[in-house]
């Protein structure tokens, strides 16, 4: 079984452990800055992360890649079916949803576990989410944050949506 159709079979069951994400993220192919761009609703890929389940509860909607400088790097779906870009740095420290006045990140390309691809940076925390092909309009998320133990998974997949309507 090849490594996208690995890891659609392991995207439809939500959860696996962290190697196998691991191994999944280092086998799919690198994806370009460019390719990015655009609304993507994003959903977990629990792996006993300590996050799991956070980003569901908080009604997280995905991200949205504007160009190389300007990124919302969290949407989230308000009651009635409004996609909002919230401010990172409050939902991190705080606890807080903040209505984000732009993007909060920005996009590079980034050598990680050996491949140089797409990778968003935040402005103001110390996190990097790495982005790895899975399939047409589906990407493996790989947030890198500062002092974790492990990596928190999560899956992208492009959309339509427009934030803010």
């Amino acid at each position: 079984m090849g490594a996208e159709s690995e890891f659609l079979k392991i995207a439809e069951a939500g959860e696996t452990d962290t190697h196998t994400a691991c191994r999944l993220f280092d086998e799919l192919g690198a994806v370009r800055p460019e390719e990015l761009l655009g609304v993507w609703r994003g959903r977990e890929l629990r792996t006993g992360h300590p996050l799991d389940g956070v980003m569901k509860k908080l009604n997280w909607y995905g991200k949205a890649f504007h160009d190389a400088e300007n990124v919302d790097p969290l949407l989230f779906e308000l009651p009635g079916g409004k996609i909002v870009a919230v401010d990172p740095a409050p939902v991190y420290d705080k606890g807080k949803l903040l209505k984000a006045t732009g993007g909060k990140a920005r996009m590079r390309r980034i050598e990680h576990r050996g491949k140089v691809g797409a990778a968003m940076v935040y402005d103001n925390l110390p996190i990097i989410d790495h982005f790895r092909k899975a399939g047409e309009g589906v990407l493996l998320g790989m947030m890198d944050r500062k002092g974790d133990k492990a990596p928190y998974f999560f899956i992208l997949e492009k959309t339509t949506a427009v934030p803010g309507a």
